[in-house]
């Protein structure tokens, strides 16, 4: 390698190590930093749920992802398009075919991947932040570097890359031609099958940056034949609600026959799945063969269209959400305890098991206190975190509304009876005093369950009939919504 090359390499990785800010964030984020990296695990650390290691990663992920929008202020007010599929699927190729340059390496390896945004600019500006959660100013030639070798190292045929110091990259380019939109390279979610492997293609931090993103454009390869199963896997993971475009990529590599078939393949799987998606879409790069590029860019700009609306708050709010639903649990099991304790105790003429029974009486008690008293340190922090991080989103422009649990509910079990008095309260329906012996009847053969699959009700039309007889109204006048997030029971 070329002295002066070489020189150039280690100059950007002196750059990308620095521990200090070279541009500062416009707000403090210091309260919000403590609160999820110390006063959370302390809190919780005696009795904490046991998949809190993962809740904390997601924790610590979503608030690096707000850093990121403080930080590099030209996110805010974009809706984030996440470029999502596995390794190689040709995320970045497909990047770099729409904005008509070569910006972002294609052939970077899992190993040295990088999540990587891309948004419309006067000028080219690109910036990183490292592992210390610094900004750094890089030149638009470092993106490069990023993916490639700066020096063999010793007795190894690998070489030494940057990209496992990088936490993300931010490029502001004239290219880029959607002004509402931020396009989101990321890693793929698929596991190297290398002793290279690192962290950074997890699926788990991919998972975390998809479900922060407003929508998803999900890359398949075509000589793939259809959609891996793994594929399906991950996205059943993510949240429904976020609409999601299928591309077929790398249309070449089949015949224009074949690519039918396989776009209907998909199609299939996806529908038997109950999987929601906007379309499946073909796509190559190369010239002369056909492909749905105009539709895909059509996509893109009715999405850019829209207006944007910020997942932080809902995202951090379903992660407390989950925590809170763990202690619920085991205060409710706790509960139950005590009460088939003090059934047997009043029918217990033993005195040496009605001591013993009440030892274990007074230890469930104790027990049950201690988790109520988690819950209750649990719903301080989360108000002090919302309260916060509202300060900060008035100020940096971004809306951090903290949403109700009822915004959360999806699939969630429900009483249909239930919901009928809810609706006929709200509207002001009169019912005759035979109704709730009525509803009873009718409503006791019934699975009490909405959306038994993504996107549908499992008795939909029957519970329609049902009302619109009971309350003598026309059928038409009664609509529910079945799969949206928060209401799942709405009328």
């Amino acid at each position: 390698m070329e002295t002066e090359e070489l020189l150039k390499n280690f100059s950007l990785l002196k750059r990308i190590v620095s521990p200090e800010d070279t541009v500062s964030a416009k707000v403090d984020l210091s309260t919000i930093d403590k609160l999820i990296t110390t006063e959370l695990p302390e809190a919780l650390e005696d009795n904490a749920p046991s998949n809190f290691p993962q809740l904390y990663f997601d924790f610590r992920h979503e608030f690096d992802r707000f850093k990121e929008f403080v930080l590099f202020d030209k996110l805010i007010g974009k809706n984030i398009v996440a470029l999502g599929g596995g390794f190689s699927s040709g995320k970045s190729s497909f990047l770099n075919s729409i904005l008509g340059e070569k910006i972002l390496p294609a052939d970077i390896n899992p190993s040295t991947s990088v999540p990587a945004y891309l948004v419309s600019g006067n000028d080219v500006s690109v910036y990183g932040i490292n592992t210390f959660g610094s900004r750094v100013d890089m030149e638009a030639e470092d993106v490069k570097l990023i993916s490639h070798g700066f020096g063999k190292l010793d007795d190894d045929d690998s070489e030494a890359t940057l990209g496992h110091i990088l936490d993300s990259i931010f490029i502001s380019s004239p290219l880029q031609p959607f002004e509402n939109i931020a396009l989101l390279d990321t890693p793929g979610y698929s596991k190297a099958e290398s002793a290279e492997y690192s962290a950074k293609t997890d699926e788990k931090i991919a998972r975390a940056q998809l479900n922060s993103a407003n929508y998803i454009l999900w890359f398949v390869q075509a000589d793939s034949g259809t959609i891996t199963q793994e594929d399906i896997s991950f996205l059943e993971t993510l949240n429904h609600d976020i609409p999601k475009l299928i591309i077929v990529n790398k249309a070449d590599k089949v015949t224009e026959e074949d690519l039918a078939v396989i776009v209907r393949k998909i199609k299939d799987t996806l529908d038997v799945k109950g999987m929601q998606y906007t379309d499946v879409l073909t796509y190559t790069r190369k010239k002369g063969r056909n492909c749905d590029r105009e539709k895909i860019l059509a996509q893109l700009n009715e999405w850019n269209k829209g207006v944007y609306e910020s997942r932080f708050a809902y995202n951090f709010k379903v992660l407390f959400t989950k925590c809170k639903e763990y202690y619920d649990s085991q205060i409710d099991e706790e509960a139950k305890r005590l009460n088939r304790l003090n059934k047997a105790l009043t029918l217990s003429e033993n005195n040496d098991i009605t001591e013993c029974l009440t030892s274990l009486l007074g230890e469930i008690k104790r027990s049950k206190q201690r988790l109520t008293d988690h819950k209750d340190t649990l719903k301080k922090l989360q108000d002090e975190f919302f309260s916060e991080m509202k300060r900060i989103g008035d100020i940096v422009n971004i809306k951090m509304p903290e949403p109700s649990e009822i915004d959360l509910i999806r699939d969630k079990i429900t009483d249909p009876k239930k919901v009928l008095d809810e609706y006929c309260e709200k509207q002001g329906i009169k019912r005759s005093k035979d109704f709730p012996m009525i509803m009873t009847e009718v409503f006791a053969d019934i699975k009490p369950v909405f959306n038994e699959s993504e996107g549908n009700s499992g008795y939909g039309k029957e519970l329609s009939e049902i009302m619109s007889e009971a309350l003598s109204l026309k059928q038409a006048q009664i609509k529910f919504s079945y799969a949206v997030s928060a209401d799942s029971a709405r009328c």
